[in-house]
């Protein structure tokens, strides 16, 4: 069964070489295909004759009527920039990136539709590929038509939402730093930039974030936690925010506290004691498959020399644990008084 024709994107425009890039989604029984081809223009010869060449190899049919009527828009189009003053400037074609077409329909796809029609164009294919599991280009879609509405907001909100739920921290920042600016006022802009801050190590800039929303709702239990792990990740004290968060959503901060809350310092003190693995389950009166067990999955973290546990964050961690008994039976230890005490005043 040959593959069927889902989509045609357009991926850019060189003005120096005349290269036209695209690609072509097809659907078939092992998933959705690509099929990266490129164009040239101003060469002798019929310019989408490579497109033609790559359907019939590839997905043996013809090249669909409405896209070689929405190309020849196109290619139309760019020749008339080449020809105009500045016509080499890349920055000029950034529209390029902005066309999709499909097979037979021509009310998704974007060329002859004025500029807003083709903004809920492409937030009608992410919708779609969403829905269809295909996450990464419904996000691409979305990166799209934020070229043509750089401050639309729904599209900010929900790119900020696919880039956290990718793991594409740095973009998510990125991202959520334009959604905060155009929605200032929105608690959900702040957290997703706050999150995104905090897991770049950027934790005195997260903090501000969480302050923000607590400033106008002190009982934001989600800007709690993430105050409590700022502060904890700086050597402050996270017990107020995080005793807060439990009061308000007990079952949700204890998910966080014992599966993904941080227990490293950015700077732990220097010339501190580290414990080896070997010597925990004397300290903390547990066996040692149960120090596995925290080590891969309640967070303790081993970040000393030579996978060492460092007193500070051991000290820290038991804390957490004790404080919001998350742990069958509580740790009978605390750190010892150190020998040097730090200056007060």
């Amino acid at each position: 069964m040959r593959p069927a024709l889902a989509y045609l994107i357009l991926d850019g425009f060189d003005p120096d070489t005349g290269e036209l890039a695209l690609r072509v989604a097809m659907a078939g029984a092992g998933g959705t295909e690509l099929l990266r081809i490129r164009l040239h223009l101003g060469r002798s010869g019929e310019p989408l004759e490579p497109l033609r060449r790559e359907l019939r190899t590839h997905a043996q049919t013809s090249l669909p009527p409405l896209w070689e009527q929405g190309l020849r828009t196109i290619v139309h189009a760019l020749e008339s920039e080449l020809e105009s003053q500045g016509g080499r400037n890349p920055l000029r074609y950034l529209w390029v990136q902005t066309q999709v077409l499909h097979p037979a329909d021509m009310a998704r796809s974007t060329p002859n539709h004025p500029v807003a029609q083709q903004v809920e164009i492409l937030r009608d294919w992410s919708l779609r590929l969403e829905a269809e599991g295909e996450a990464f280009r419904a996000a691409e879609f979305l990166e799209r038509l934020l070229l043509l509405a750089p401050k639309d907001r729904g599209a900010l909100a929900r790119l900020t939402e696919a880039l956290r739920e990718q793991g594409m921290v740095e973009e998510m920042v990125a991202i959520s730093q334009r959604w905060r600016a155009e929605e200032p006022s929105l608690p959900e802009a702040a957290l997703r930039l706050g999150e995104g801050l905090l897991a770049l190590g950027r934790a005195r800039e997260a903090k501000e974030q969480f302050q923000a929303i607590l400033t106008k709702d002190p009982h934001h239990a989600l800007a709690h936690l993430g105050m409590g792990q700022a502060l904890a990740q700086i050597g402050g004290d996270p017990f107020p925010h995080l005793d807060a968060a439990f009061e308000l959503e007990r079952e949700g901060t204890a998910s966080v506290l014992k599966e993904t809350f941080d227990y490293r310092l950015q700077h732990p003190p220097a010339g501190e004691i580290s414990y080896e693995l070997d010597h925990l389950p004397v300290l903390l009166g547990v066996s040692s498959a149960e120090v596995g067990t925290y080590l891969e999955e309640g967070g303790l973290p081993a970040t000393g020399r030579d996978g060492t546990v460092r007193e500070s964050e051991l000290a820290r961690w038991v804390g957490v644990q004790n404080r919001y008994q998350l742990l069958p039976v509580g740790l009978a230890w605390s750190a010892p008084t150190p020998h040097r005490l730090p200056e007060l005043g």
